[in-house]
């Protein structure tokens, strides 16, 4: 999960700390757009082989790193289990 911290802190230029935790509300402090969200799931499909329905993409579930990441961990190990 490193590489997604990672990504989202050089994509957009931020770091996770005290002041600004890992479960920020990335669109609500200005970080991400919806520009910046497609590039987030474009590199979390390439690099975890996961695909997001349409429904995962505009229901809001991923607006934190800590909700990316939880995301992210349960959809590969779906895609493991099946």
């Amino acid at each position: 999960m490193q590489k997604i911290r990672d990504f989202i802190e050089e994509q957009f230029l931020i770091e996770f700390d005290e002041s600004f935790p890992e479960t920020s509300d990335l669109f609500k402090e200005g970080v991400m757009d919806s520009f910046g969200y497609i590039q987030l799931v474009r590199f979390l499909e390439q690099e975890f082989g996961i695909k997001f329905s349409e429904r995962e993409m505009t229901g809001g579930v991923m607006v934190s790193l800590t909700q990316i990441e939880q995301t992210v961990a349960q959809k590969v190990a779906e895609r493991v289990d099946s």
